[in-house]
């Protein structure tokens, strides 16, 4: 009797055990489907994003920033602008939602259609074609002569750069 008792639990601390298994195997299955999925949206969004970017210093770094991909271009507070010197120093500057910016920072100065006529459709939205005017102000000045090189990326992770003599 003693040995059916010691049987029947461990039939049954097998069974337990393949069913948690299981449901293991299934978790994991489906955490690795909803990962693929996020990464081919990431994929196709990265894809789907091309910037390019043109600089210039008249009284300040202006940038031009065109988007050459089919998407719309937004979220500004999460793009990055980071600008280099000769010297090697670089620094990250923040997104400043009025213009001029600030010490530190970047800013809109704003959003064009072909030929420099300002935007009417989906303000503040950089639409595919358009050029996007951003002024930078870094905490160092740039010295006269000096090159500076400027990227830019897109919250995907899409970046341009481009050089700017003062």
């Amino acid at each position: 009797m003693d040995t059916i008792l010691v049987a029947v639990v461990i039939m049954a601390l097998v069974i337990i055990s393949g069913l948690v298994i299981t449901v293991s195997v299934f978790q994991s299955a489906n955490d690795l489907a909803d990962s693929w999925k996020d990464m081919e949206a990431q994929s196709a969004s990265i894809k789907e994003t091309a910037i390019s970017a043109a600089g210039n210093y008249s009284g300040g770094l202006t940038i031009e920033i065109q988007n050459e991909g089919s998407t719309n271009l937004y979220d500004y507070d999460n793009w990055d602008v980071i600008i280099q010197s000769q010297s090697g120093d670089a620094s990250l500057l923040s997104y400043s939602g009025t213009y001029p910016p600030g010490s530190g920072s970047w800013a809109i100065e704003g959003i064009y259609i072909d030929g420099g006529t300002p935007e009417v459709f989906d303000p503040d939205i950089l639409n595919p074609g358009e050029v996007m005017a951003v002024s930078a102000n870094p905490e160092d000045e740039v010295n006269p002569g000096e090159t500076v090189r400027l990227i830019i990326s897109t919250p995907n992770g899409v970046t341009s750069q481009c050089f700017v003599t003062r």
